[in-house]
C-alpha cells in the first residue's frame, strides 16, 4: 500500500460537513441520484476489548436470522477478523487463526500486506490479495484462496492458502511494483475483476490512471485490461459486484467511489461518479484525512467502506482535536480503523 494525497492535503477542515453528498456523472446513471451517510456512522473499528489495525478489506458474508450482519476484515498487518454488526449499533470481533501450515507459507513474506478480501458468494469460497515488498516483490503479489477449517466459513481457523496462477503471467506482473498491488478485487458468475492501486510513473510517482483487469475464473486466464486514463479514476483500491458485468470502487486518492457498467465485450457504457466526505465518528461536522480502501454491499443494498489510517496524517490538528471527547482523541492517535455505511439512490 502506498498512498499519494496531494489533492487531500490541499483541502482545509471543514466546520460543517453535510450528511447527503453530490453525485457528478460523467455518463448518466438514471438509477443513481446521490449517496447518504447512515445517521449511526462512521463507527470506530473496535469494542471495549478489541480493535482492528491498518484495514484494508472487507467483504460482506451474509445476515443471520437476528438481523445480525457479519464480514471479514483484513488488515495489512497480516491480520483477519471476522466482524459482526447487531441493530446497526452494536459492534463484535473474533479473530481469524493460521494453522501451523499457513504460518509457515506466511513466513518468507518481508511483509504480510494484506489488502482486499473476498467472499465469492457463487463458489463459496474466500480469496485474499497479497502486496508484495522488497527487492523480490515479484515473488509475493498475488491473489490467494483461502481455505476454511471444514470447508466451512463460519469457522474461525484457516488450515490452507493457495497462490492462484493467474496467466499470462506477463499481464498480471506488468505494472506491478514494491508495495504498489492488486487492492481491489470483486467477483460475478463467470469472472474476477483486479483493480491495480496504480500505475505508476517511471519517477515513481502516481500516473493519474490505473488497470482494472477481468479474469475468467475457470481458467485464470486474464482475458481484458481496461485502462482508466479516459474514465478520471486515478487509483483503485476497493472493488465490489453487485450483479454482472456492473463494477463499484474506490478510487482513494480522489475520495470518490465510481461505478461502472460493462457490455459483454468488456467496454465501459455508463459510468457514474459520487463524492466522499471522511468525517469524525460523532462529529460528522468534522471532517479528517481519510483513506478509503475497500468497499463491500450487504444483502439488503447498504454501502459498507473501511479507512486504512495513513498514520502521516489521519490525526486531525489540534484545533480540531481540541473539540473532542478524551476517547475520540485517543482513537486516532492510537490510529484505529473506521467503518463508514452509506446508501446510494
Amino acid at each position: 500500500m502506498l498512498k499519494s494525497f496531494s489533492v487531500l492535503t490541499r483541502r482545509v477542515f471543514l466546520l460543517i460537513v453535510p450528511c447527503t453528498y453530490i453525485l457528478f456523472p460523467l455518463k448518466q446513471d438514471s438509477t443513481a441520484s446521490g449517496i447518504q451517510l447512515d445517521k449511526n456512522y462512521p463507527k470506530w473499528l473496535k469494542n471495549n476489548s478489541y480493535h482492528t489495525n491498518q484495514t484494508s478489506g472487507i467483504t460482506f458474508l451474509r445476515e443471520k436470522e437476528d438481523g445480525t450482519i457479519e464480514f471479514l476484515l483484513a488488515d495489512d498487518i497480516g491480520k483477519i477478523h471476522r466482524l459482526f454488526i447487531k441493530g446497526d449499533t452494536t459492534i463484535t470481533f473474533s479473530p481469524i487463526i493460521f494453522n501451523k501450515d499457513v504460518k509457515d507459507y506466511l513466513n518468507d513474506f518481508p511483509k504480510l500486506d494484506f489488502e482486499e478480501i473476498l467472499y465469492d458468494k457463487f463458489a463459496n469460497k474466500v480469496y485474499i490479495t497479497i502486496e508484495g515488498n522488497g527487492d523480490n516483490h515479484l515473488l509475493y503479489h498475488g491473489i490467494f484462496k483461502l481455505e476454511f477449517k471444514d470447508n466451512d466459513i463460519s469457522q474461525d481457523s484457516i488450515v490452507g492458502i493457495e497462490k492462484l496462477n493467474l496467466m499470462p503471467k506477463e499481464s498480471f506482473i506488468r505494472e506491478l511494483k514494491p508495495n504498489i498491488g492488486y487492492e481491489g478485487l470483486a467477483v460475478d458468475e463467470k469472472y474476477f475483476y483486479l483493480g491495480l492501486e496504480s500505475v505508476m510513473s517511471p519517477e515513481g510517482k502516481f500516473s493519474g490512471y490505473t488497470i482494472i483487469s477481468i479474469v475468467d475464473k475457470k481458467t485464470f486466464t486474464i482475458i481484458k485490461d481496461i485502462n482508466t486514463r479516459d474514465l478520471e479514476i486515478t487509483t483503485v483500491c476497493g472493488l465490489y459486484s453487485d450483479e454482472n458485468y456492473s463494477l463499484w470502487g474506490i478510487d482513494r486518492n480522489e475520495r470518490k467511489i465510481f461505478k461502472l457498467k460493462l457490455d459483454e465485450y468488456f467496454n465501459v457504457v455508463e459510468k457514474s461518479i459520487y463524492d466522499i466526505n471522511t468525517v469524525i465518528p460523532n462529529y460528522n461536522q468534522f471532517e479528517y484525512t481519510g483513506s478509503l480502501e475497500s468497499i463491500t454491499i450487504s444483502k439488503d443494498g447498504y454501502f459498507f467502506l473501511v479507512d486504512d489510517p495513513w498514520h502521516t496524517f489521519f490525526v486531525p490538528p489540534n484545533e480540531i482535536l481540541n473539540q473532542l471527547d478524551e476517547v475520540t482523541k485517543n482513537n486516532f492517535k492510537e490510529y484505529i480503523p473506521i467503518i463508514y455505511k452509506f446508501v446510494i439512490k
